[in-house]
C-alpha cells in the first residue's frame, strides 16, 4: 500500500511541473511573429531568411531595420512594416520580373551569346541596380574586344497584370579603338624593342599585318605587370611602371609606359642554413660548389635565378636520398647588393594518392602527365610544385597553371592541377625587300597543340625572285620517360644561280630529328634526312665541271648534329648575352659523286652600356669530300653579302668567271660592330651602325681560274630604323682589303631582315 502511495504522489508531482512550464511559456514567451504581404511571386521564407540578428522582443526600432534589409536586396521596389500585437505585418511591392530580353544593333556578340551572359550574371529581376550592374558587365566583355566607345541604352514594356517585365537593349558599338603609338619612356637600360616584344599590346605594322592592335585596357595592365617582371629579374628590383593613355580623335590611342628604373642589384652573398643538421657534409660541399661557381657566373640579381638556383640545391638533396624537407629563402638589401638566405628544415613525409587534372577540355591528359616528375605513390614536396608549375607554363600552351593539395590524410594528398588553355595557332604574313635578296613574301602557320596533343605543326612559304620555299615541320615528344623531342620535315626549294654560278637548283628533302635540353642554356638536335637535288645549267660555257658533272638528279642522305648555347636576350636588337652554335653535316656518297663531312661553328657576342651595344660575331667552316672528289659548289661556303658588307653576295673568294662563283671548302670571318640610339623616339627609333669585317675563303681540289688565299675587308656604317612598315637598314661598305676580280656591293638596303 505504501508503494502505491509514493508512486500517486510522483506522478501528482511530474503533472503539476509540465503544467506549470506550460503556462509560465504560455504567459511570459516573446516570440516575434511576421505576416507578409504583396510577396506573389517571392517565397516567405526568402524573405524571413533575409532578416537577420532577430530581437527577442519587438520594436519600433526594428522595423526601420527590416525596412533597410529588404531594400538593400533589390528584391522589392517598396516595403512598409507595421508593429500590430508583438506581431510585424510587411507589406512589400515586388519588382517585375523578367519575362523576355530583346537585343538591337549587336554585331559583335550574337544573341545566344548575350543570352549566356545574361544567365551568367543571374539577371532575371528588373531594377536600377541589376540593370546597370548587366550593362556595365556587358561593356567591359565589348571593351575587352576594343569597343571602348560602346553605348547601351534600354526601354522596358511593363505587364501589371503578373507583374513581368520586357527589356529592349539597343547596342551602339561603334568601332574598335586602335593602338596607334606605344612609347616607352625609361633611361634605356633595357632596350625598348625588348619590351615591345615581351607586351601583348601591339601596334601594326606592314611585316606584321594580322597583329592585334586592338585598344583593350585589362591588357595595357597586364603589360605593365610584364614590365615590372622582366626589369626585376634583370636587377631591377625598385623599378616603377606607371601608364598613361592617350585618346585621339581618330579612335586610336597613343599608350604610354613611363617606367622609373632605380638602381640594378647584384648578388652579393649565398648562405645555407642547416640548423637542423639535415645534410650530411658531403652534400654540404656539393652545394657550396654550386654556390661559388653562381656568384662566379651571376653578378645581376633576379629572383628567376634565385629561384632555378633554389632547384638545383633541391636536386643535389634528393639525388642524396632525402625527400623530406622544404627550402624558404630569404632575400636582405645591402646597398646595391642583395644577400640570399637558403635556409632549409625538415617535413613531415607526404605522399601523392591522385593526381587530378582540370580545365583542359582540348589537350589531352597524356600532354600533361608526360611532363610530371611524379606519379601516384610517389613522395611530394614544395620544390616539386613549383618546377611541375613552372615546366607545364614553359609548354606555351596554357594561359594559367595552379597546383592545389588536397589532404587525403596525415601522409596522402591529392594532387589538383588546374590549367586554364589559351589560343596555340597563329598565322603570320610579311615581307621584306632588300639589294641583296629582292623582294620576298613570307607566310607562316604556327600550331602548338594540334588537335590538343601537344604536337606542334609548322608550315612557311617563302618566295623572291631568286628562291622559293615551302617547308613543313612537325613534332612531339619523343616518350614519357624523357623531354626530348621528334620532328618530321618535308621542305621543297628552288634556287636560282645562273647570275653567280650558271645553274638552277631544285631540291627536296624530307627528314627526322631529335631535340633536346642538356641544360638550361644548352641544346642539342640530331638529324637524319633523305635528300633529292636537281641541278639545272643555264650556261654550260662558264658553270663549274662540278656542277656539269652533277646534272640531273642527285640522291644523297645527311647525318646532322647541332649544338646551340645560347645566352642573347629576347627581342630583335640583340644587346646582351652569348651565342655559340657547333653543326656537323655528314653526307653519304650514294648516287651523288661526293660525300663529304663539314663542320661549321657561328658565334655571337654582345655587351651594352647605356645607348651602346658592342657585337662581335663569327663564323667558321670546313668541309672535306670522303672519296677525294671536288665538292658540289652549293655545299662549298661563300664570302660576302651580309657575312662581308661591302661585296656582293658571292662576291669575294674564288671564281671562274663572273658568273661562275666556285666558292672554298674553308671559311672564316670576323664581324665587328657598334649600334648606338641617335633617337630616343620610344616608338620607332633609329640606330646608327659603325663596322668592321674581315672574312678569307680557300682550297679547292681543282683550282679556278681567279683564286688566291688573301684576307678580304671592309669598314662601313649603317642606319637601322624601326619604322612603322618594319625594320629599315641601310647600309655602306668600303672594301679596303679585296682582289680586283670580286664583285662590290657597297650600298645595302633591307626592309624586314636586318640580320
Amino acid at each position: 500500500m505504501k508503494l502505491n502511495l509514493n508512486y500517486e504522489i510522483l506522478k501528482f508531482n511530474l503533472l503539476t511541473s509540465f503544467f506549470i512550464l506550460f503556462l509560465t511559456k504560455s504567459v511570459f514567451s516573446n516570440e516575434i511573429l511576421f505576416d507578409i504581404e504583396g510577396n506573389d511571386y517571392t517565397d516567405r521564407n526568402v524573405i524571413i531568411s533575409l532578416l537577420k540578428d532577430i530581437p527577442d522582443n519587438a520594436s519600433k526600432e526594428y522595423s526601420n531595420d527590416i525596412i533597410q534589409i529588404l531594400n538593400s536586396s533589390n528584391f522589392f521596389s517598396d516595403v512598409q512594416v507595421k508593429l500590430i500585437n508583438n506581431k510585424f505585418l510587411i507589406i512589400v511591392k515586388e519588382y517585375p520580373n523578367i519575362n523576355n530580353i530583346y537585343f538591337q544593333n549587336n554585331e559583335r556578340l550574337k544573341n545566344d551569346e548575350l543570352e549566356l551572359i545574361v544567365s551568367e550574371t543571374n539577371f532575371t529581376r528588373f531594377n536600377n541596380i541589376s540593370t546597370n550592374t548587366f550593362i556595365s558587365e556587358l561593356k567591359k566583355i565589348y571593351q575587352s574586344f576594343g569597343y571602348n566607345n560602346i553605348k547601351i541604352d534600354y526601354s522596358s514594356k511593363v505587364y501589371k497584370e503578373n507583374n513581368t517585365v520586357d527589356l529592349f537593349f539597343n547596342i551602339t558599338e561603334g568601332e574598335i579603338t586602335k593602338i596607334n603609338k606605344i612609347i616607352i619612356n625609361s633611361s634605356n637600360s633595357i632596350l625598348d624593342q625588348e619590351i615591345r616584344d615581351i607586351i601583348n599590346s601591339k601596334t601594326k605594322t606592314i611585316l606584321n599585318i594580322f597583329a592585334n592592335n586592338n585598344f583593350k585596357p585589362e591588357i595595357v595592365e597586364k603589360d605593365k605587370y610584364v614590365i615590372l617582371n622582366y626589369y626585376r629579374q634583370n636587377g631591377y628590383i625598385d623599378v616603377s611602371v606607371e601608364t598613361k593613355i592617350e585618346y585621339l580623335k581618330s579612335n586610336k590611342v597613343n599608350i604610354y609606359f613611363n617606367i622609373e628604373e632605380g638602381n640594378v642589384y647584384s648578388f652579393s652573398n649565398i648562405n645555407i642554413d642547416d640548423s637542423k643538421n639535415i645534410l650530411n657534409e658531403n652534400i654540404l660541399d656539393k652545394i657550396d660548389n654550386e654556390v661559388k661557381i653562381f656568384l662566379d657566373n651571376e653578378k645581376v640579381f633576379s629572383t628567376k635565378k634565385i629561384q632555378n638556383f633554389e632547384k638545383n640545391i633541391s636536386s643535389i638533396i634528393i639525388q642524396n636520398g632525402l625527400d623530406f624537407f622544404e627550402i624558404n629563402t630569404f632575400e636582405k638589401k645591402n646597398k646595391n647588393n642583395i644577400d640570399i638566405l637558403f635556409q632549409i628544415l625538415p617535413i613531415k613525409p607526404k605522399y601523392t594518392n591522385q593526381i587530378n587534372i582540370v580545365g583542359n577540355s582540348r589537350t589531352f591528359d597524356h600532354v600533361i602527365r608526360r611532363e610530371l616528375e611524379i606519379v601516384e605513390g610517389d613522395a611530394i614536396h614544395k620544390n616539386q610544385i613549383k618546377s611541375i608549375r613552372d615546366k607545364l607554363i614553359s609548354l606555351n600552351l596554357f594561359e594559367s597553371v595552379e597546383l592545389k593539395q588536397e589532404v587525403v590524410d596525415d601522409n596522402n594528398v591529392n594532387l589538383i592541377i588546374e590549367v586554364k588553355e589559351k589560343q596555340t595557332g597563329t598565322f603570320n604574313a610579311g615581307i621584306s625587300v632588300g639589294t641583296l635578296d629582292g623582294f620576298a613574301i613570307v607566310t607562316g602557320l604556327n600550331e602548338r597543340n594540334f588537335y590538343g596533343t601537344g604536337r606542334s605543326l609548322d608550315f612557311l612559304v617563302n618566295t623572291s625572285d631568286d628562291r622559293n620555299q615551302f617547308k613543313l615541320i612537325t613534332t612531339d615528344r619523343l616518350s614519357y620517360e624523357n623531354d626530348a623531342d621528334i620532328s618530321y620535315s618535308i621542305n621543297y626549294k628552288q634556287e636560282d644561280f645562273s647570275t653567280a654560278s650558271s645553274y638552277k637548283l631544285d631540291s627536296f628533302t624530307s627528314g627526322l630529328g631529335v631535340n633536346y635540353k642538356i641544360n638550361k642554356k644548352l641544346f642539342h638536335n640530331i638529324n637524319f634526312d633523305y635528300v633529292i637535288k636537281d641541278y639545272k645549267i643555264t650556261d654550260v660555257s662558264t658553270v663549274s665541271n662540278t656542277i656539269s658533272d652533277s646534272s640531273g638528279s642527285n640522291i644523297s642522305y645527311l647525318l646532322s648534329n647541332n649544338l646551340r648555347y645560347s645566352t642573347l636576350n629576347p627581342g630583335f636588337i640583340s644587346k646582351t648575352g652569348n651565342y655559340l652554335s657547333y653543326i656537323n653535316t655528314i653526307e653519304t656518297p650514294t648516287s651523288s659523286n661526293n660525300g663529304f663531312v663539314r663542320n661549321t661553328l657561328n658565334l655571337k657576342k654582345y655587351f651594352s652600356r647605356n645607348r651602346n651595344i658592342f657585337g662581335l660575331q663569327g663564323k667558321f667552316g670546313n668541309i672535306f669530300s670522303l672519296n677525294n672528289n671536288d665538292i658540289l659548289t652549293d655545299d662549298k661556303f661563300s664570302l660576302g653579302g651580309k657575312w662581308l658588307r661591302g661585296f656582293d653576295n658571292y662576291g669575294a673568294g674564288p671564281r671562274n668567271s663572273r658568273t661562275s662563283y666556285v666558292g672554298g671548302n674553308n671559311l672564316a670571318v670576323i664581324k665587328l660592330d657598334y649600334s648606338y640610339e641617335i633617337s630616343k623616339q620610344s616608338n620607332f627609333p633609329f640606330y646608327l651602325n659603325l663596322f668592321n669585317d674581315y672574312g678569307v675563303i680557300w682550297d679547292n681540289k681543282t683550282k679556278p681560274t681567279q683564286s688566291d688565299n688573301n684576307l678580304r675587308s671592309s669598314v662601313g656604317f649603317g642606319i637601322k630604323y624601326y619604322s612603322p612598315i618594319g625594320p629599315i637598314g641601310f647600309t655602306w661598305g668600303f672594301p679596303v682589303i679585296d682582289e680586283e676580280y670580286d664583285i662590290k656591293r657597297m650600298f645595302l638596303f633591307s626592309i624586314g631582315n636586318l640580320d
